[in-house]
């Protein structure tokens, strides 16, 4: 909302356009072992993950892979 003075009030509404990300995850347990590899925005697709106003807008992230180990005792 912008406000002129006392008696103008102008509020600047916007949209974000919509967004279809794919993620995927393959993982792999043995025993107290696991294994898993992600893989975050698998297409590279870009979008806004959101906006504060119109000057504040956040990009997603980009394609990400990700590797986690783990032992449990």
């Amino acid at each position: 909302m912008l406000n002129f003075g006392r008696k103008i009030k102008v509020y600047l509404f916007f949209q974000l356009p919509s967004y279809f990300r794919t993620d995927a995850a393959i993982f792999y347990k043995q025993g107290q072992l696991r294994a898993q590899v992600n893989f975050r925005n698998l297409f590279d697709v870009d979008y806004f993950e959101s906006a504060r106003d119109l000057l504040r807008v956040y990009p997603g992230e980009p394609f990400t892979v990700q590797g986690t180990i783990s032992w449990e005792f």
